[in-house]
Parts: C-alpha cells; structure tokens; sequence
C-alpha cells in the first residue's frame, strides 16, 4: 500500500476481500467481496499484466472520425 504497511499483491487483495478496516470513517458502501480463490488468481494474474510498456507500441491514428 501507499505507506508499505502491506507488502504483495496478495496481501493487498486480501485486505480488500475482506473489506478494509473497520474504523469510524469507512464508508457503508465499502463491504467484504468474497472473493473465490481462483477468481484472486485471476486478479494478480490481470494485475501481472499492467506492465506499462505496450503504450510504447501504439501508433497514433492517421485521422481521427468525425
């Protein structure tokens, strides 16, 4: 997380499976997911993929529609 207090993607999918930690200023709408474990998988694995380096092989259109 952002102050390094969770440290793996597994543990951060976790955190928020399980719906964050209750305290006084944690939005109702914020409930558990209930993940599956296969569906956690498919998370990292997603996740996994967001490297950030295909934008380098884009190629901007030669015109745009109208």
């Amino acid at each position: 997380m952002h102050n390094g207090s969770i440290k793996t993607l597994q543990e951060i999918i976790e955190f928020y499976d399980n719906g964050g930690t209750p305290n006084p200023f944690l939005d109702e709408l914020i409930t558990p997911l209930n993940l599956t474990d296969a569906e956690k998988q498919d998370l990292i694995a997603f996740l996994k993929a967001l490297n950030g380096i295909n934008w380098l092989y884009i190629e901007p259109p030669f015109r745009f529609p109208r």
